[in-house]
């Protein structure tokens, strides 16, 4: 059996496949983080996802409830799909897309899917039922194809709003926007378009708002690869938002393997989870009991009409753990801190990163399963952050105004970094999951 280079804080399943984080919400002292799941397919092809389910109080500690999501009514037959959650009046309210896939020679575009925007509720958070469809395929404007998923509600000026990712009848990306008083009755508003065609599916819409700004950020499926821009199969970005017109689109992580990402807003702050895996790449990752796993929780900023992405406090301004028994930091568990520099050349074992004449390259062409390079064009690079895990890269530029997620295998137990400038190294915190349930 081959090593299993499973993650020491990053939430990843314990068995099975991972991939998009559902249903951020705080809820009675909790931040609840679902995620797509399939526990009995590590290929993510067994019986029909649902939603897997972590808590936590401090972002440190986490308990896994198992599948929370079952599919178990008929408008869900083939998978409770992406969603969110809201909390009105003390209760939790779920919205998620239920995937029914017909029998039959369809191209499954036009014809032969249905996806339901399903409302559903739950009493504490383990378990999701009450379900009913709000929308059906036919509900939906005459310009949606079959595909119209991943509703996330946002409470804006008093009221809810519904985005949902379209393609449309002319295969083009798009947004749905609806509102609601009550979450029960909700009114279709208006269709958000970029100014030029933008792939052909906008996947996991969200909206996020700073200082009287907001920025839809969608996960752009068709984008043809410019230069250093769009690398990856599918991308992942934000556009700037004017009423119904999405511009100035940008891509927001540039690493391998990042996709999905959604965001929950709490005590003035908005937290972003990233699935860290891309849908349909030419690259693999070698653990064959499970797949994938989440980005750390990021805090986001705008400025300049830019999002910055950084690791949250909790963890980030953490260095040592202190819990109810003594906890030993794994050997790759480490935090590294680079300054300003014209020139950058530094190795964390098979990982190599470089900087030069403005191009930051990511190479990882000796453990990347199939994973080369990622660019990025810089103006300058002022300072870099990197957290390093079993398998896992995520790297911070300039503040967060940049950012790399990749995985990677490489042979080494002893992470060491090599570099020709100077750095700052730091323990992350212990992190732990209390239990784990079979399912």
């Amino acid at each position: 059996m081959g090593r299993d280079y499973r993650l020491n804080y990053h939430l990843m399943p314990s068995k099975g496949w991972m991939n998009d984080p559902n249903g951020l919400c705080f809820y009675h002292g909790e931040y609840h983080i679902y995620y797509q799941a399939c526990r009995n397919s590590a290929a993510g092809n067994g019986s029909a996802k649902g939603w897997g389910h972590f808590k936590t109080k401090d972002f440190l500690h986490y308990e896994d409830t198992g599948i929370a999501n079952v599919p178990s009514e008929p408008f869900e037959r083939d998978g409770a799909y992406s969603g969110s959650a809201v909390i009105k009046d003390d209760q939790m309210h779920f919205f998620y897309t239920g995937n029914v896939k017909e029998k039959g020679d369809y191209d499954y575009i036009h014809a032969g899917r249905q996806h339901n925007t399903i409302h559903a509720h739950s009493e504490n958070g383990d378990r999701i039922e009450d379900k009913h469809v709000i929308f059906y395929n036919r509900d939906y404007p005459a310009f949606c194809t079959c595909h119209v998923r991943d509703p996330k509600i946002i409470e804006y000026k008093g009221h809810y709003e519904m985005v949902l990712g379209v393609r449309t009848q002319s295969d083009e990306g798009c947004a749905m926007l609806y509102e609601s008083n009550d979450l029960m009755e909700w009114k279709y508003l208006y269709q958000i378009r970029s100014e030029h065609p933008m792939g052909y599916m906008w996947e996991c819409p969200d909206i996020y708002e700073d200082q009287g700004q907001r920025y839809l950020l969608c996960c752009p499926q068709g984008l043809k690869k410019q230069g250093y821009d769009y690398e990856n199969v599918y991308d992942n970005g934000y556009f700037r938002l004017e009423g119904d017109t999405a511009k100035d689109y940008r891509t927001l992580d540039h690493g391998f393997d990042f996709y999905a990402p959604q965001t929950m807003a709490k005590d003035g702050r908005t937290i972003l989870i990233g699935w860290m895996g891309l849908p349909d790449t030419d690259y693999s990752n070698p653990t064959v009991s499970w797949q994938h796993a989440l980005t750390l929780p990021r805090e986001l900023h705008a400025e300049d009409g830019r999002i910055l992405q950084n690791v949250i406090p909790e963890i980030a301004e953490k260095t040592v753990f202190l819990g109810t028994a003594s906890q030993s930091v794994h050997p790759k568990q480490m935090r590294y801190l680079f300054g300003r520099t014209d020139v950058l050349d530094v190795s964390f074992n098979d990982i190599h990163i470089t900087y030069a004449d403005h191009l930051f390259t990511l190479d990882l062409s000796k453990c990347g399963q199939g994973r080369t390079q990622r660019h990025l064009v810089l103006n300058a690079l002022e300072c870099m952050e990197c957290y390093v895990d079993e398998s896992s890269i995520e790297i911070f530029l300039n503040d967060g105004r940049e950012t790399m997620t990749s995985r990677y295998y490489d042979d080494f137990d002893v992470l060491t970094a090599v570099s020709n400038v100077s750095y700052q190294e730091y323990e992350v915190p212990a992190f732990h999951i209390q239990k784990e349930y079979e399912i």
